[in-house]
């Protein structure tokens, strides 16, 4: 039912006023002298029923199995392994489930007629058992025993198609864990052939078919989970399908759907980017070839595509289960391969997959999911109720407790759009504006748990001309970035900066330093001071890909020993005395190849031509014998049997490098007597020599030109002695005495890099006694500044240096063995660094190497965890996130501000204006340029008038830019008139909002088209709004006040043309009611 807000309502009439075939209602009241436009529209799904199936279930498919004109369910249980069939009433609601027992965690199943007698049949992959099981249907709706067909390891999902035409339905399986797919031909009667199998991309997780190249032969397309692309296997008519082709996607892609989404009779792709919370649409060409994806945001870890036309307008549409929220996303389509912005609809739990159907036959699709957890499914049938919606109220509703919002276009529409923040619901609501001023698109966006965002800015964060979005995240107390694609999708980036000591309340935005980039200033609800953020590429690491290796991983070397231009990775294994050999494939990913015994405890290895063969070889230390392992390489990725290398003492470190400019390699071994140098004589043997050391035996040791002369030093790391020592190379492979400076205690590793960019080299330090690590920047003669020492975890074991944010400036990464993260500093190019951010890994990460893997410009990282047995590679990717720049004081106890931000002294410079609300004052900062300020300003706004909320204009035509504020406490607004230097007249002028009505926020803008500034005020206490009308000197018309609905407690107001027609329009914010408000101007 809809109200109107009228008790009497005395005509009424039915028709289709907008033109969009649904019927429309105009209502006419009497007693509010009104006329009330209800709209029709297309209801979607106002709610949602709960049918349990008595197990818990992760997959869902409809069809009519029994024959009687209505749609039956199955369901997969993953948990209690066995298939579901529930047979549909006819209304929405379903029987009692007959249960059949399938093989280890059935993961997903597909339909078809696979021996010709009209009755549908199923095959169930079986993921754990690494096979399909396939039920042969009967009239009634019953299966028979299944029969089964072995497939590659952990199948994930089956399609089923006529892939050799002879018109006999046969099956393709995703193999997730033997990246292939397999394909079973079927002979008609319900038996297939065994598995023939095809390589696919790394880790497919979904398949589907069609014809993509009009060959009039079925094709594969695979979605490939852990390295973001698909691939298109192109089908011959035999059965068998050619060499991929990949297509890149979001991130995690699990789910594929394809169908004309165009209408230009190709097929397209829809892909489910799961660590993305983005769909990606690839429209297809003629040739099988798909157009670069375009991406459309919605829920956390979409799942589950069904492609259908949800809202019978000819067009195809996308539903969207997300297995990260309690939500299903519908995107309507435009028919040209476009979709509107995605709709939620809300479900029981987090969803898993979805199937659509009509299940109540009314003509209308409704949907079927099944939940992560629990065990019932979510049944959401389709309105058919002609439902009829208020044109100009927008509920966020739900507890959200809406507090604060912001207009801009978002979506480059030409159209406004609206953003709020939801305190309550820890998200924020995105409405999309459309040609006939409603906002009935609506994107929600999760800011994470206890988040409590209180307050939004737009702006251009990034390079991409598109606009983003800052929210301020009172619960954590920091500042998050939504970076915004033009189209109205949003992607979240992870939020690093430290807390702050007190709760943002509120931001604006504004380009305090005239780089064209925009900076936000925060206040705070406890505070009297206001802070001034920078963005900032953090850089970020994620998708991590984890590898067994052999127990307690020590050491990783990075060299391509097969020539196939890729990084291999050579992972030494301390405890169980061998070496693990992964290839790398390209595409930043590895393959295990082999594994090769060392004795007595490897500690570290080195790679490099010992032979001159142009084939890299194998060098490893041990900790427990007085030789070297040697493994020469065939130059294909394997290696021959261990040759040894005798040097007499047990050996930890090592280095490799031609220290005697013979164009052999020779290699440095840290000894419990020294350094000792084998010097190659080219042909996998060497001599050896031993440089005495004060401070023996080293922990680590570090090959580099530290004195720019050409020729290789040397630096190790004095463990029981607090320092580092420098070898200087003579040239011919002598070396000076060392020596030592001064380090943090106990240094355990290091590492060489431009820090501070002077062209000199500067050495990073692991020291861990006291979580720390320590910087030497060089002076270009081998010897090295007084230590600098930043925190970081505890035992920082091993560390790296690299440009993780592509800032152009060095960064530092350590491995901190005793506290399971990965410190990274982010450094400011002057040989400073930035507070340590940290990312979880496996347990004890012990050493880590930095490359970049997969070759998209950003570095990625590579950790062994001695804990857990595991290597984990970490890839790298740009995160935005706001920096501290600049804190500005206000006042004792100026809680809860507002902000101006403008030019009011003309010197092209952006000034800070901000309201004090708790001292009754205003504060003028005068902006340089250069994120600093002059000091404060301050002006009385009247004793306990509690300045709420302020707006800057030229008000008499001066050129000058005049304040508008609204005092709460005193039910006023006052004028301050400007002297175009940034001072303001002290004789300000006010104007009564009326008796008890608390005026809480105030916007400028034209509303009556004569060229003079109004001010629109909204009043908390009294629930009304007003407008000032300006007369274009300074002064203006006593308020005119309008009534709001009973209870809104409205405390925000923006305006925009929202309806396109030259007539400003404004929105209001109401707390009580968690509503929106748009009154659109008429004449």
């Amino acid at each position: 039912m809809n109200t109107t807000g009228s008790t009497s309502s005395i005509s009424f009439v039915l028709c289709d006023y907008n033109k969009d075939n649904r019927l429309d209602a105009i209502v006419v009241s009497n007693d509010t002298g009104s006329i009330e436009l209800l709209k029709g529209y297309f209801a979607g799904f106002p709610s949602y029923a709960k049918h349990d199936v008595g197990y818990n279930s992760t997959t869902v498919a409809v069809n009519d199995f029994n024959y009687d004109g209505i749609l039956d369910m199955i369901l997969l249980s993953n948990t209690d392994d066995m298939m579901m069939v529930s047979f549909g009433y006819g209304n929405g609601t379903f029987q009692s489930p007959d249960l059949y027992a399938t093989n280890e965690n059935p993961y997903s199943l597909a339909m078809g007629g696979f021996n010709n007698d009209t009755n549908i049949d199923v095959v169930v992959v079986n993921r754990d058992s690494h096979n399909i099981c396939v039920y042969l249907g009967n009239s009634d709706g019953t299966f028979e025993t299944p029969s089964n067909y072995l497939t590659g390891s952990e199948p994930v999902f089956a399609a089923v198609g006529d892939f050799n035409n002879d018109y006999r339905l046969d099956i393709v399986v995703a193999n997730y864990g033997s990246s292939s797919v397999s394909v079973f031909l079927g002979y008609g009667n319900g038996t297939f052939t065994t598995e023939r199998r095809y390589s696919s991309g790394y880790r497919p997780y979904c398949v589907a078919i069609s014809d993509f190249n009009n060959d009039n032969q079925v094709d594969l397309v695979v979605v490939n989970y852990s390295n973001k692309t698909i691939t298109v296997l192109a089908g011959y008519n035999n059965g068998s399908f050619g060499n991929p082709t990949t297509y890149g996607t979001g991130t995690r892609p699990c789910f594929v759907a394809v169908a004309d989404l165009n209408n230009d009779s190709r097929m397209d792709t829809v892909v489910a980017n799961s660590k993305s919370g983005t769909v990606s649409v690839m429209l297809g060409d003629r040739n099988g070839t798909f157009a670069t994806q375009v991406t459309y945001g919605v829920g956390t870890s979409p799942a589950w595509i069904v492609i259908a036309d949800v809202n019978n307008d000819t067009r195809l549409d996308l539903i969207v289960s997300c297995s990260g929220v309690t939500t299903v996303y519908i995107l309507c389509g435009l028919g040209n391969g476009l979709f509107e912005t995605a709709v939620s609809y809300r479900v029981h739990a987090h969803a898993q997959s979805v199937a659509v159907g009509d299940l109540n036959n009314d003509k209308r699709l409704d949907l079927i999911l099944t939940a992560n957890s629990g065990t019932s499914v979510s049944i959401l049938l389709q309105s058919d109720t002609g439902t009829m919606a208020t044109d100009l109220i927008y509920a966020s509703g739900g507890g959200s407790i809406l507090q604060s919002m912001a207009i801009c276009d978002l979506n480059n529409d030409t159209r406004l759009d609206m953003v709020v923040a939801n305190y309550g619901t820890d998200d924020i609501s995105i409405l999309f504006g459309t040609d006939n001023e409603t906002f009935l698109n609506r994107l929600t966006i999760d800011m994470e748990s206890d988040s409590q965002p209180t307050s939004v800015a737009i702006g251009h964060f990034d390079d991409d001309s598109q606009l983003d979005i800052a929210v301020a995240l009172s619960g954590p107390r920091q500042v998050g970035i939504l970076l915004g694609d033009g189209r109205g999708s949003f992607i979240r980036q992870k939020t690093y900066q430290f807390p702050s000591e007190s709760r943002p309340f509120v931001i604006s935005s504004g380009d305090f330093n005239n780089d064209g980039r925009t900076e936000i200033v925060v206040g705070y609800d406890d505070s009297d001071k206001i802070d001034i953020f920078t963005v900032l590429n953090s850089g970020s690491f994620a998708d991590p890909q984890t590898y067994l290796v052999g127990i307690n991983p020590r050491f990783i070397a990075l060299a391509d020993i097969n020539n196939d231009s890729y990084a291999d990775m050579m992972v030494v294994n301390y405890d169980s005395d061998s070496v693990s050999v992964f290839l790398g494939v390209g595409n930043g990913s590895f393959q295990y190849e082999s594994t090769y015994s060392v004795e007595n405890s490897p500690t570290s290895a080195v790679v490099g031509d010992f032979n001159n063969d142009d084939r890299l070889d194998l060098i490893v230390t041990t900790d427990e014998t007085e030789h070297l392992a040697l493994f020469l390489g065939f130059g294909n990725g394997s290696f021959e049997a261990l040759m040894t290398i005798t040097i007499g003492y047990t050996s930890t470190p090592t280095a490799v490098g031609d220290f005697d400019n013979d164009r052999n390699l020779d290699i440095l071994v840290g000894s419990s007597d020294g350094v000792i140098v084998l010097r190659g004589y080219g042909n996998g043997s060497f001599a050896s020599e031993t440089i005495d050391s004060d401070y023996s035996p080293p922990r680590y040791i570090l090959v580099a030109d530290f004195d720019n002369d050409t020729y290789l030093d040397f630096a190790v790391a004095n463990y029981d002695f607090d320092n580092v020592g420098i070898f200087l190379n003579y040239g011919n492979g002598s070396f000076t005495p060392q020596a030592t400076f001064s380090v943090d205690t106990s240094p355990f590793t290091l590492a060489a890099g431009h820090l501070n960019d002077d062209g000199q080299l500067d050495i990073v330090v692991g020291t861990i006694s006291y979580r720390t690590v320590t910087i030497l920047l060089g002076n270009g003669d081998g010897s090295f500044q007084n230590k600098i020492m930043y925190s970081v975890g505890i035992l920082p074991q091993s560390v790296v240096i690299g440009d993780c944010n592509n800032d152009g400036f060095s960064d530092i990464v350590a491995a901190n063995v005793g506290s399971d993260y990965l410190s990274v500093l982010l450094g400011y190019g002057d040989g400073q660094f930035a507070p340590q951010i940290t990312y979880q890994t496996g347990s004890s990460p012990r050493f880590i190497v930095a490359s970049n893997l997969n070759n998209d410009a950003k570095l990625d990282i590579i950790v062994a965890n001695a804990g857990d047995n595991t290597v984990t590679v970490w890839y790298g990717f740009s995160n935005l996130i706001f920096w501290k720049q600049t804190t500005l004081s206000i006042d004792y106890s100026s809680k809860s501000p507002s902000f101006t931000i403008n030019d009011f002294n003309h010197d092209n410079y952006t000034d800070i204006i901000v309201a004090n609300p708790y001292n009754s004052t205003i504060s003028v900062f005068l902006g340089y340029g250069n994120f600093s300020f002059t000091n404060r300003t301050v002006y009385s706004t009247g004793s306990a008038s509690s300045p709420y909320s302020i707006a800057s204009g030229d008000f008499n035509h001066d050129n000058h830019l005049d304040l508008a504020v609204a005092d709460f406490l005193s039910d006023t607004i006052e004028i301050f008139s400007g002297n175009g230097n940034g001072s303001f007249s002290p004789n300000q002028t006010t104007y009564s909002t009326g008796s008890s009505s608390s005026p809480s926020s105030l916007a400028l803008d034209y509303f009556n088209n004569d060229t003079n500034l109004d001010i629109i005020v909204v009043n908390y206490n009294n629930n009304r709004f007003g407008v000032f009308l300006g007369r274009g000197d300074g002064t203006f018309d006593d308020m005119l006040s309008y009534p709001m609905p009973y209870g809104s407690d409205p405390f925000a107001a923006v305006t925009g043309d929202f309806s396109k027609d030259g007539k400003v329009d404004f929105a209001v914010a109401n707390r009580a009611s968690d509503s929106l408000n748009i009154y659109v101007q008429t004449c």
